[in-house]
């Protein structure tokens, strides 16, 4: 098993309450004063109706308190984080019912029927619920992935009986992959499908220093599946920031996918924020 090795409890519960804060709803010139704005990668050319979403990513530079996450997704996401130096994964599901841009959302205010469901965990994963970023099921495991490191993502969607999805996330890299989790949730009129998928990359120190200092990871040959089993690759991807007013940032498209950078002296020399660039064919 090259991915785990320990299941850090205590990193996992930092991580939420670090990344899932409330004081993420805030202006964009406060962000600006304590932390390096956030940057993604929105993939262009991808199905709407795709049952299965992968793409790679490989840490460059990285800082404590950091997140880059590799698929995100409509449903859910899933990534590689330091957390106070610990290196750890993530794969998460929202409930059904729930607005990823409620800071205020409370776990245990959600009903039973409206709950993901984590149904298959790994030996050593962490499952627990979330909130403060919307609600739903969470897993968490430490992994031992490494700086250079080319790491692989994999999710799928599977329909249910009873109107659910199961969605499974995977890890891997050139040599094997691993099934890290299978979370269960309701539909209740939301899409089964995996749409809206994009990477990123997040500083959630957010002490004022952690602004200073750069984080920067690629990602590369996204793609995903047809329930008829097609798979489709992305022609594209647009580069965007959150509301943070800072500019410390780039973009540098490479071989099948884009290099992200924040925070630092990072300069915006090339793809600039807002903007869509056609990915370059893969080698």
């Amino acid at each position: 098993m090259i991915f785990r090795t320990i299941l850090w409890i205590a990193a996992a519960a930092l991580s939420h309450s670090l990344s899932a804060s409330p004081a993420l709803d805030v202006s964009g010139e406060v962000q600006a004063s304590r932390q390096a704005r956030s940057v993604h990668l929105w993939w262009e050319g991808l199905p709407d109706d795709a049952v299965e979403a992968s793409g790679s990513v490989t840490i460059l530079q990285e800082q404590t308190n950091s997140y880059y996450m590799a698929i995100g997704f409509d449903g859910g996401y899933m990534g590689l984080q330091n957390v106070q130096g610990r290196h750890v994964g993530i794969f998460s599901i929202w409930d059904p019912l729930s607005n990823a841009m409620d800071f205020s959302a409370k776990s245990e205010s959600v009903k039973d029927e409206h709950r993901a469901r984590v149904v298959y965990a790994a030996e050593g994963i962490n499952v627990s619920r979330f909130g403060g970023e919307g609600t739903g099921a969470k897993t968490m495991f430490g992994c031992n992935w490494k700086v250079g490191q080319k790491l692989r993502f994999r999710v799928t969607a599977e329909p249910e009986e009873g109107d659910r999805t199961l969605f499974t996330g995977y890890i891997g890299d050139a040599s094997n992959e691993e099934k890290i989790a299978a979370i269960s949730r309701p539909n209740h009129g939301r899409d089964a499908r995996i749409k809206m998928i994009h990477s990123f990359v997040e500083d959630f120190w957010r002490n004022g220093h952690s602004k200073t200092i750069a984080r920067k990871a690629e990602f590369s040959g996204f793609a995903a599946k047809r329930p008829n089993g097609e798979s489709v690759a992305a022609t594209g991807a647009r580069f965007t920031g959150d509301r943070n007013t800072l500019m410390s940032v780039d973009c540098i498209p490479v071989s099948g996918g884009a290099i992200i950078q924040t925070g630092g002296d990072t300069e915006n020399t090339h793809v600039p924020v807002n903007t869509s660039f056609s990915l370059e064919t893969a080698d």
